[in-house]
This record gives structure tokens, C-alpha cells and sequence, in this order.
């Protein structure tokens, strides 16, 4: 029967691949990585709502609708992320407590990085805000909701870890993204995302 438990489930893993590998293609001109990451998000949620949506349709549709601010919000958080970077190379030239000091600080801010950058793109494509309070809200989020931020941001670093783990890894972790991770990803955290939205909605 087309309304059976494996029908349903195989037709959910059909929808999964096809935003995964809509997802990517929207990732391409790399400017516009946080757009499709919004987007990417406005599908994986509704699945998690246990909704039926036209994966492309509803993709292209967020897409566009957060085109302007994704792409400002992805603008800002590349740029942070190239600058963390560059420092960490430059405090090298720094000897003993003056080294930590700038280590530690640095770590600091690439952590609350990270936990931003957990919940921007899930918030942008669930709410509508300016760009200032959609960068602090979405750090606001990651502070008052420690567990859930802890698996969140757990399901992120793990499948990075694992990716890089070994060559060998890497290689067949680049396969499973292209086809179907990054949808996999996003929609194992939609069920918390949704959980966390709700209460503010």
C-alpha cells in the first residue's frame, strides 16, 4: 500500500536526497551558502513537523524569501571565521601568559562562533527579524538552551570530526554529504530546532 510504514519512510529518505543534493547545487556560487543553509533548514523543519512539503518548491521558496539576509548573516560570520583564523596564526608571536591569554580569548570567541552559528540559519528561516537581532537572538537561543545547544552543536562537530578523522574517511564522508548528510544533519536537528522555536513563537 502506498500509505505503508516502509513506503512512508522510503519516501521520506527520497525527499532527504533531494534537498541534500538541491542544497548542495544552491551551495555553489559559495556567496550564497547561507542562503541555501536557511533554506535547507525551512524544509528539514517541516519534515520535522511532521509536515509533507514539495522539498523543491518549498527550498526554492525560502531561498528567495531569505536570499538578502542569509547572504549578509553568511557575509558576516566568513569574514569572523577568516579573522579568528588569521589571529590564531599571528599570537604565535607572543611569548608565555601573553600567549595564553590571547589563545584563550580567541577560543572564547570561536566557540560563541560556533554556537552562533548553530542556530543563525535555522532562526532565519523561522523568523524574521533585522540582521543585528538575528545574530544576537540566535546566540541569545544557544545560551538559554544548553542542552539542546550541547546536541546541536554535538551533531555538527561529531560529523566534522568523523569526517576528518582519516584520509580514507574523508573520502567516503565527502560521498555520503554530496548524496544525502547534510540533509540527514539538519533534519536529525530540526526535531530539537522545532522544540526550541516553539516556545518563542
Amino acid at each position: 500500500a502506498i500509505d505503508s510504514p516502509v513506503m512512508r519512510v522510503l519516501g521520506r529518505l527520497g525527499d532527504i536526497i533531494i534537498l541534500n543534493m538541491i542544497f548542495v547545487v544552491g551551495c555553489i556560487p559559495v556567496i550564497t551558502i547561507g542562503t541555501s543553509l536557511s533554506a535547507l533548514y525551512a524544509v528539514a523543519m517541516k519534515m520535522a513537523r511532521g509536515e509533507e512539503p514539495s522539498v523543491w518548491k518549498e527550498f526554492w521558496k525560502a531561498y528567495k524569501r531569505n536570499f538578502k539576509q542569509a547572504t549578509i548573516c553568511w557575509l558576516i560570520m566568513a569574514v569572523v571565521a577568516i579573522l579568528l583564523f588569521v589571529d590564531f596564526r599571528i599570537i604565535r608571536v607572543f611569548q608565555g601568559s601573553m600567549y595564553s591569554v590571547m589563545r584563550v580569548i580567541l577560543a572564547i570567541i570561536l566557540g560563541m562562533w560556533i554556537l552562533m552559528f548553530q542556530y543563525l540559519f535555522p532562526y532565519i528561516a523561522r523568523f524574521e527579524n533585522g540582521i543585528f537581532a538575528t545574530l544576537r537572538n540566535a546566540l541569545l537561543l544557544a545560551a538559554v538552551n544548553i542542552p539542546f545547544t550541547i546536541v546541536i552543536t554535538g551533531l555538527s562537530v561529531g560529523s566534522l570530526i568523523v569526517t576528518l578523522f582519516t584520509s580514507r574517511s574523508f573520502v567516503v564522508a565527502s560521498i555520503l554529504w554530496v548524496f544525502f548528510g547534510f540533509a540527514v544533519l539538519s533534519y536529525a536537528q530540526s526535531f530539537l530546532l522545532c522544540r526550541i522555536f516553539e516556545k518563542y513563537e
